[in-house]
Protein backbone atom coordinates (compact mmCIF):
# COMPACT_ATOMS: atom_id res chain seq x y z
CA UNK A 1 0.00 0.00 0.00
CA UNK A 2 2.69 2.29 0.59
CA UNK A 3 4.72 1.71 -2.33
CA UNK A 4 1.26 2.68 -4.26
CA UNK A 5 1.03 5.78 -2.26
CA UNK A 6 4.26 6.89 -3.45
CA UNK A 7 2.72 6.38 -7.04
CA UNK A 8 0.15 8.86 -6.41
CA UNK A 9 -0.12 11.50 -9.22
CA UNK A 10 0.36 14.08 -5.98
CA UNK A 11 3.85 12.93 -5.47
CA UNK A 12 4.58 13.46 -9.22
CA UNK A 13 3.16 17.13 -9.30
CA UNK A 14 4.97 17.97 -6.46
CA UNK A 15 7.85 15.44 -6.14
CA UNK A 16 11.02 15.41 -4.12
CA UNK A 17 13.45 17.76 -6.09
CA UNK A 18 15.88 19.40 -3.15
CA UNK A 19 18.11 18.80 -0.34
CA UNK A 20 18.77 21.16 2.22
CA UNK A 21 21.33 20.68 5.58
CA UNK A 22 18.94 20.80 9.10
CA UNK A 23 21.53 20.62 12.56
CA UNK A 24 20.00 16.95 12.62
CA UNK A 25 21.25 15.85 8.85
CA UNK A 26 21.22 16.08 5.15
CA UNK A 27 17.34 16.42 3.84
CA UNK A 28 15.06 15.73 0.96
CA UNK A 29 12.14 18.61 0.22
CA UNK A 30 9.07 19.21 0.10
CA UNK A 31 8.21 17.66 2.97
CA UNK A 32 6.21 14.31 1.55
CA UNK A 33 3.91 12.34 3.70
CA UNK A 34 3.03 8.83 1.77
CA UNK A 35 0.74 6.94 4.00
CA UNK A 36 -0.90 8.15 7.41
CA UNK A 37 -4.16 8.33 10.01
CA UNK A 38 -5.04 10.97 12.26
CA UNK A 39 -7.50 13.67 13.31
CA UNK A 40 -8.57 17.37 13.55
CA UNK A 41 -10.22 18.77 16.31
CA UNK A 42 -12.05 21.90 15.20
CA UNK A 43 -13.34 24.40 17.14
CA UNK A 44 -13.53 27.93 19.00
CA UNK A 45 -11.32 29.97 21.35
CA UNK A 46 -11.33 33.22 23.39
CA UNK A 47 -11.00 35.35 20.34
CA UNK A 48 -9.24 38.05 22.97
CA UNK A 49 -6.88 35.55 23.89
CA UNK A 50 -6.10 34.84 20.44
CA UNK A 51 -5.73 38.24 19.98
CA UNK A 52 -2.90 38.74 22.43
CA UNK A 53 -1.45 35.62 21.25
CA UNK A 54 -1.05 37.23 17.67
CA UNK A 55 -0.07 40.67 18.55
CA UNK A 56 3.93 39.74 17.59
CA UNK A 57 2.04 39.02 14.28
CA UNK A 58 1.02 40.52 10.79
CA UNK A 59 -2.40 38.64 10.27
CA UNK A 60 -5.36 38.42 12.20
CA UNK A 61 -8.08 35.74 13.55
CA UNK A 62 -10.71 34.37 11.98
CA UNK A 63 -13.84 35.23 13.54
CA UNK A 64 -16.85 33.77 14.54
CA UNK A 65 -20.51 36.11 14.31
CA UNK A 66 -20.19 35.16 18.13
CA UNK A 67 -17.13 37.13 18.33
CA UNK A 68 -15.11 33.48 18.84
CA UNK A 69 -11.81 32.82 17.58
CA UNK A 70 -11.38 29.83 14.74
CA UNK A 71 -8.95 26.97 16.09
CA UNK A 72 -8.31 23.44 15.56
CA UNK A 73 -5.75 20.43 16.86
CA UNK A 74 -4.13 17.79 14.82
CA UNK A 75 -2.68 14.71 16.14
CA UNK A 76 -1.46 12.83 13.14
CA UNK A 77 0.50 9.38 12.87
CA UNK A 78 2.47 9.58 9.70
CA UNK A 79 3.48 5.92 9.15
CA UNK A 80 5.20 6.82 5.68
CA UNK A 81 7.09 9.30 4.99
CA UNK A 82 10.11 11.56 3.15
CA UNK A 83 11.52 12.10 6.81
CA UNK A 84 10.52 8.92 7.95
CA UNK A 85 7.53 7.62 9.99
CA UNK A 86 6.67 10.32 12.60
CA UNK A 87 4.31 11.71 15.16
CA UNK A 88 2.67 15.35 14.76
CA UNK A 89 0.39 17.40 17.63
CA UNK A 90 -0.36 20.54 15.81
CA UNK A 91 -2.47 23.34 17.52
CA UNK A 92 -3.87 25.68 14.37
CA UNK A 93 -4.96 29.19 14.21
CA UNK A 94 -7.35 30.42 11.41
CA UNK A 95 -6.35 33.85 10.39
CA UNK A 96 -5.95 36.15 7.24
CA UNK A 97 -3.71 39.12 6.43
CA UNK A 98 -4.70 41.99 8.13
CA UNK A 99 -8.33 41.43 5.85
CA UNK A 100 -11.51 40.67 8.70
CA UNK A 101 -13.19 37.36 7.87
CA UNK A 102 -16.26 36.84 9.62
CA UNK A 103 -18.06 33.66 9.30
CA UNK A 104 -21.35 32.50 10.89
CA UNK A 105 -21.35 30.82 14.31
CA UNK A 106 -21.46 27.17 13.56
CA UNK A 107 -19.66 24.19 14.75
CA UNK A 108 -18.13 23.46 11.57
CA UNK A 109 -16.76 26.52 10.85
CA UNK A 110 -13.11 25.59 11.12
CA UNK A 111 -13.82 22.73 8.19
CA UNK A 112 -16.10 25.59 6.42
CA UNK A 113 -12.80 27.80 6.44
CA UNK A 114 -10.03 25.23 5.64
CA UNK A 115 -12.20 24.40 2.13
CA UNK A 116 -13.94 27.10 0.92
CA UNK A 117 -12.20 30.63 1.67
CA UNK A 118 -9.37 31.84 -0.45
CA UNK A 119 -8.38 34.41 1.88
CA UNK A 120 -8.12 32.39 4.90
CA UNK A 121 -4.81 31.13 6.28
CA UNK A 122 -3.86 28.14 8.41
CA UNK A 123 -0.92 29.14 11.25
CA UNK A 124 0.50 26.56 12.51
CA UNK A 125 0.89 28.04 16.03
CA UNK A 126 2.06 24.82 17.94
CA UNK A 127 4.45 21.99 16.44
CA UNK A 128 5.77 19.10 18.79
CA UNK A 129 7.29 15.53 16.75
CA UNK A 130 8.55 12.64 18.06
CA UNK A 131 11.83 12.74 16.00
CA UNK A 132 14.83 15.11 15.79
CA UNK A 133 15.09 14.96 12.13
CA UNK A 134 11.40 16.27 11.48
CA UNK A 135 11.48 18.64 14.36
CA UNK A 136 14.96 20.06 12.97
CA UNK A 137 13.06 20.21 9.67
CA UNK A 138 10.15 22.19 10.33
CA UNK A 139 11.99 24.57 12.78
CA UNK A 140 15.09 25.80 10.56
CA UNK A 141 13.29 25.24 7.03
CA UNK A 142 9.45 26.03 7.44
CA UNK A 143 9.97 28.12 10.46
CA UNK A 144 7.29 26.47 12.71
CA UNK A 145 7.85 26.46 16.63
CA UNK A 146 8.52 22.97 16.79
CA UNK A 147 9.54 21.08 19.74
CA UNK A 148 10.45 17.56 20.27
CA UNK A 149 8.39 15.43 22.39
CA UNK A 150 7.45 11.38 23.07
CA UNK A 151 4.07 10.16 21.91
CA UNK A 152 1.50 7.59 21.76
CA UNK A 153 -1.15 7.43 19.55
CA UNK A 154 -3.76 4.06 19.29
CA UNK A 155 -6.88 3.90 16.91
CA UNK A 156 -8.86 1.52 16.24
CA UNK A 157 -12.60 0.82 14.66
CA UNK A 158 -13.83 2.09 18.00
CA UNK A 159 -11.93 4.57 19.26
CA UNK A 160 -8.42 6.90 18.74
CA UNK A 161 -6.33 7.62 21.59
CA UNK A 162 -3.01 9.69 21.96
CA UNK A 163 -0.72 11.34 24.65
CA UNK A 164 2.12 13.16 24.44
CA UNK A 165 4.89 14.77 26.60
CA UNK A 166 7.80 17.13 26.24
CA UNK A 167 10.72 14.92 25.22
CA UNK A 168 13.22 17.12 27.86
CA UNK A 169 10.42 18.18 30.66
CA UNK A 170 8.61 15.10 30.85
CA UNK A 171 5.95 17.92 31.29
CA UNK A 172 1.91 16.94 29.61
CA UNK A 173 1.37 18.70 26.36
CA UNK A 174 -2.53 16.92 25.04
CA UNK A 175 -4.20 13.48 25.51
CA UNK A 176 -7.29 12.63 24.61
CA UNK A 177 -9.39 9.48 23.93
CA UNK A 178 -12.33 10.12 20.97
CA UNK A 179 -15.05 7.45 20.07
CA UNK A 180 -14.23 6.44 16.58
CA UNK A 181 -17.31 5.96 14.17
CA UNK A 182 -17.21 3.63 11.25
CA UNK A 183 -19.34 7.00 9.07
CA UNK A 184 -19.78 10.17 9.36
CA UNK A 185 -23.25 10.79 10.31
CA UNK A 186 -26.05 12.20 7.65
CA UNK A 187 -26.31 15.27 10.19
CA UNK A 188 -22.51 16.52 9.89
CA UNK A 189 -22.71 15.89 5.66
CA UNK A 190 -26.08 17.88 5.43
CA UNK A 191 -24.81 20.68 7.62
CA UNK A 192 -21.50 21.04 5.94
CA UNK A 193 -22.99 21.18 2.42
CA UNK A 194 -25.38 23.57 3.74
CA UNK A 195 -22.41 25.71 5.21
CA UNK A 196 -20.39 25.46 1.78
CA UNK A 197 -23.20 25.67 -0.82
CA UNK A 198 -24.03 23.04 -3.02
CA UNK A 199 -22.24 24.18 -6.46
CA UNK A 200 -19.16 24.76 -3.94
CA UNK A 201 -18.58 21.80 -2.36
CA UNK A 202 -19.55 19.84 -5.78
CA UNK A 203 -16.20 21.95 -6.91
CA UNK A 204 -14.78 20.88 -3.93
CA UNK A 205 -15.34 17.30 -4.88
CA UNK A 206 -13.89 17.28 -8.67
CA UNK A 207 -10.38 18.21 -7.44
CA UNK A 208 -7.95 15.78 -7.22
CA UNK A 209 -6.37 17.37 -3.78
CA UNK A 210 -6.78 19.96 -1.40
CA UNK A 211 -5.15 22.86 -1.30
CA UNK A 212 -4.04 25.07 1.86
CA UNK A 213 -2.27 28.19 2.95
CA UNK A 214 -0.14 27.49 5.75
CA UNK A 215 1.74 30.75 7.36
CA UNK A 216 4.65 30.35 9.92
CA UNK A 217 4.94 32.19 13.33
CA UNK A 218 7.03 35.33 13.26
CA UNK A 219 10.41 34.29 14.68
CA UNK A 220 14.41 35.57 14.97
CA UNK A 221 15.31 32.86 12.18
CA UNK A 222 11.68 33.98 10.35
CA UNK A 223 10.49 37.43 11.05
CA UNK A 224 7.80 37.59 8.34
CA UNK A 225 4.79 35.33 8.03
CA UNK A 226 5.57 33.70 4.96
CA UNK A 227 3.06 31.52 3.82
CA UNK A 228 3.77 28.10 2.34
CA UNK A 229 0.95 25.92 0.14
CA UNK A 230 0.32 22.65 0.85
CA UNK A 231 -1.29 19.70 -0.85
CA UNK A 232 -3.59 17.08 1.32
CA UNK A 233 -5.34 14.25 -0.50
CA UNK A 234 -7.30 11.85 2.25
CA UNK A 235 -8.75 8.30 1.04
CA UNK A 236 -11.39 8.07 3.98
CA UNK A 237 -13.28 11.15 6.08
CA UNK A 238 -15.28 10.66 9.15
CA UNK A 239 -16.82 13.42 10.35
CA UNK A 240 -18.67 13.38 13.80
CA UNK A 241 -19.73 16.20 16.34
CA UNK A 242 -17.42 16.64 19.52
CA UNK A 243 -19.62 14.48 21.93
CA UNK A 244 -18.47 15.65 25.95
CA UNK A 245 -19.76 12.45 26.72
CA UNK A 246 -17.72 9.99 24.67
CA UNK A 247 -14.79 12.20 23.67
CA UNK A 248 -12.26 13.50 25.33
CA UNK A 249 -9.36 15.75 25.09
CA UNK A 250 -6.98 17.95 27.30
CA UNK A 251 -4.04 20.72 26.34
CA UNK A 252 -1.43 21.12 28.89
CA UNK A 253 0.39 22.79 26.90
CA UNK A 254 1.62 26.13 27.40
CA UNK A 255 -0.23 28.80 26.42
CA UNK A 256 -2.59 26.67 24.57
CA UNK A 257 -4.11 25.57 27.90
CA UNK A 258 -5.53 28.79 28.96
CA UNK A 259 -7.03 29.56 25.44
CA UNK A 260 -10.60 27.73 26.34
CA UNK A 261 -10.22 26.05 23.33
CA UNK A 262 -13.89 24.32 22.53
CA UNK A 263 -14.20 21.49 20.04
CA UNK A 264 -16.71 20.97 18.27
CA UNK A 265 -16.39 18.33 15.82
CA UNK A 266 -13.81 15.55 15.03
CA UNK A 267 -12.82 14.84 11.97
CA UNK A 268 -11.07 10.94 11.28
CA UNK A 269 -8.79 10.59 8.28
CA UNK A 270 -7.08 7.56 7.20
CA UNK A 271 -5.05 7.05 3.91
CA UNK A 272 -3.25 10.97 4.12
CA UNK A 273 -1.50 11.97 1.51
CA UNK A 274 0.72 15.52 2.27
CA UNK A 275 2.95 17.69 0.37
CA UNK A 276 4.22 21.11 1.93
CA UNK A 277 6.26 23.23 0.20
CA UNK A 278 8.56 25.50 1.40
CA UNK A 279 7.93 28.98 2.62
CA UNK A 280 7.61 32.23 -0.01
CA UNK A 281 7.20 35.83 0.54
Amino acid sequence: MSQESRQSPLFKQYPLSGTAATSAGQVQTPYHIYAGSGVFMGGTASLDKIRALLAPEEVIPVRTSRGEAVVGLWVCDFADASLGPHHELQFSIFVTRQTPCLLPSHPLSALVAMLSRPEVLMMCHGLWNNTPLVTAYNRELLGLTAGLADSKIEHSEGEFSFHFVDHFTRAPLATGRLSNPVRSSFQTNTDLINQIGVRQTLNIARQPWTRLQMVNPVSPSFPKNLTAEAFTKIDTNVVHYFDAQDDRVEISAAPYRTLEFKPQFVQFMEGIKFVYLNPVS
